[in-house]
């Protein structure tokens, strides 16, 4: 019975194991493609693309790195970046007070040159926008959420529309400003009128980017501590007046409070004052 067994297994039918027996010239011609794919390992054509966008990647996250640890960075950013920005602006408004040279707004033949349909473009195009962005912020954006939204629900939408609107102000009275001289500058006309409008488009810029830079931000501030404090008094959800309930006589908060209503009267204050300033233009242009 032994032999028997034996004799089998010479034939591979001994065992089961011998059923899937490969032959050893086919092993060695798998174990042969296996190491041939190991060693060329061919890229796809979309492997070059992914190590180009990950080198470009890697470059700017290096840069922006290095830019960070710079003093250029640290005084934007961290050392009162609206120093800075103020400065460079008052930089801007000078500049705009200078005559243009007079042989450069003339041609060959002495006449002086219109400005360009461009120039004229931008300039109507950023104060048109600059007085819609005024007149719906203050008379319909301000009032319609005011008497139909809870005044916590009010304060939170303000909180994010104030730096917006002001910012977006700023940017469109120095476009204004700019395009302004520009035109001047073509014309060579630089009299009373000239240097007037100049004034008030840069008194409108200034004030603008101040409130921005110095107003907004203790602003915001107030009103979130004001929400925190009305929050954990149950006071802060009526609809279109104050009703501060407890919390008149709380000494601290009736502080915040005052606080809070001096700041934004100067907001209210600045915005008026700069609505006047485009009004002011604005009847120059129509003139």
């Amino acid at each position: 019975m032994c032999g028997t067994a034996s004799h089998k297994s010479e034939h591979g039918h001994g065992h089961p194991h011998h059923l899937f027996r490969v032959p050893t010239a086919h092993v060695a011609a798998y174990e042969y493609l296996v190491k041939e794919n190991k060693t060329s390992d061919p890229k796809k054509p979309g492997d070059a693309l992914t190590a180009f966008s990950r080198s470009t990647f890697d470059k700017c996250s290096s840069f922006f790195g290095e830019l960070k640890n710079s003093p250029a960075y640290k005084v934007l950013f961290f050392t009162q970046p609206a120093h800075v920005i103020m400065a460079l602006a008052v930089i801007l408004v000078a500049a705009s007070m200078l005559p243009g040279d007079m042989k450069k707004a003339s041609n060959a033949n002495g006449e002086s040159v219109k400005p360009r349909t461009f120039v004229n473009f931008v300039y109507l195009a950023a104060f048109c926008t600059h007085v819609g962005a005024q007149f719906w912020m203050t008379f319909i954006s301000g009032l319609s959420l005011y008497f139909n939204l809870a005044r916590h629900a009010f304060g939170d939408v303000q909180k994010i529309l104030f730096p917006k609107y002001f910012s977006l102000n700023s940017l469109l009275s120095a476009i204004t400003l700019i395009q302004f001289g520009k035109m001047h500058v073509a014309a060579n006309v630089w009299d009373v009128h000239t240097y007037l409008q100049l004034f008030v488009l840069s008194l409108c810029f200034l004030l603008e980017l101040m409130i921005r830079l110095y107003v907004v931000p203790p602003l915001l501030r107030l009103i979130t501590v004001k929400t925190a404090i009305e929050k954990s008094a149950g006071v802060g959800n009526e609809v279109g007046h104050y009703d501060l309930g407890p919390l008149v006589d709380c000494p601290h908060y009736m502080a915040i409070h005052k606080a809070f209503r001096q700041v934004h009267l100067c907001v209210g204050i600045g915005n008026v004052v700069t609505m006047m300033c485009t009004a002011f233009h604005l009847a120059y242009i129509a003139s």
